[in-house]
């Protein structure tokens, strides 16, 4: 993990678990708040029996990012979260889409994925871009 490369080449030793580092560090430089909507959008995801979990490039570790999420979004009904710093493979290597629909036990026909894009690039036809989640949550109402 970043963190602890990060302390321990400076000759920074901390008597904390690397998560509670994580934690501690994150928190204090990036407050976590959930983005506007997302509860109304799980909340509609949940009611409609759609499942969901989360693939995380995040630098830090799996039990921090599961915590944020846990106490930004209490009643999240993720089945799991993937936190890409404990893997091999990152976002958008297939092998990490590979664990989560193997996680899931589902086949890739069976999944929409959705995250960000680097707006640099054009999009392709077949990539739905909205800018808000109400405005998904209308989209698979009709």
């Amino acid at each position: 993990m970043f963190t602890k490369y990060l302390y321990e080449s400076q000759g920074i030793e901390i008597a904390l678990s690397s998560e509670e580092i994580d934690s501690v560090f994150w928190d204090a430089a990036a407050p976590g708040k959930p983005t506007e909507g997302i509860r109304e959008f799980l909340a509609f995801l949940k009611e409609n029996q759609i499942r969901t979990g989360v693939i995380s490039n995040i630098s830090y570790c799996g039990n921090a990012v599961v915590k944020r999420i846990h106490d930004c979004i209490p009643d999240n009904d993720f089945e799991f979260i993937i936190a890409t710093s404990e893997y091999l493979y990152r976002k958008p290597n297939k092998h990490i889409f590979e664990l989560a629909l193997e996680k899931a036990e589902l086949q890739p026909e069976e999944v929409w994925y959705i995250g960000a894009i680097d707006m640099k690039y054009e999009p392709k036809e077949d990539i739905l871009t909205i800018k808000n989640w109400k405005e998904l949550i209308d989209l698979l109402k009709s």
